[in-house]
């Protein structure tokens, strides 16, 4: 699959609008303002996403994952270095709990903060495309970059792959949205997107 610019372009206003209402939802959570950015959508194959994670395969991650199912089949993962999983739980309900009782949250927090975007970005594709999707609940897990984008498996699958940044009272995480496509949903993608672009 291959997208033309003006592809691109439409697919980073869909992800952009729906980290935005992501974002107006963790202000209500963190009672402060949330400002969530996507610098960069980009298409990639497995193992240059990989590279441009930055990191080696073995380099230890926190992520969220879902599966989403319908016109499109496709796996989310919202990925943390793994230190930064607690400071991103910390951005969320305030700076005044002690480390231990934020250790015990972080999963559940990840859980809901990874719930929370990855269903606003695919609702915000499923309105633009006029499709029914259907996502699973969200599972968490501390591992390797490699096992998260299952680099041994289907290498021709391409990964979608887009920065985020949380900002929070002056702080901030960084981290990546990964959604991987298998060959028909590439190809359902592209058309999804011409028809798009045709009705514009």
């Amino acid at each position: 699959m291959k997208l033309n610019d003006l592809a691109m372009d439409a697919l980073t206003e869909m992800f952009n609008l729906g980290v935005g209402q992501a974002a107006h939802a963790f202000s209500q959570i963190a009672g402060d303002s949330v400002l969530l950015t996507v610098p960069n959508v980009l298409l990639l194959p497995r193992a240059q996403a990989l590279q441009r994670l930055g990191a080696d395969s073995r380099s230890a991650i926190s992520s969220v994952r879902q599966q989403y199912s319908g016109a499109i089949s496709a796996e989310a993962v919202l990925m943390f270095p793994a230190e930064r999983g607690l400071e991103l739980v910390r951005m969320m309900v305030g700076g005044d709990l002690p480390l231990d009782q934020l250790a015990e949250m972080e999963q559940e927090a990840l859980c809901e903060i990874g719930n929370i975007l990855l269903n606003s970005v695919m609702a915000s594709l499923a309105d633009a495309f006029k499709i029914a999707l259907d996502g699973s609940l969200p599972s968490v897990e501390l591992s390797q970059v490699g096992d998260v984008l299952n680099l041994s498996d289907q290498p021709d699958m391409l990964v979608l792959l887009i920065d985020i940044q949380f900002e929070v009272a002056a702080r901030e995480v960084k981290g990546m949205l990964a959604f991987l496509l298998d060959v028909p949903s590439q190809d359902m993608l592209e058309r999804l997107l011409a028809h798009f672009l045709d009705g514009v």
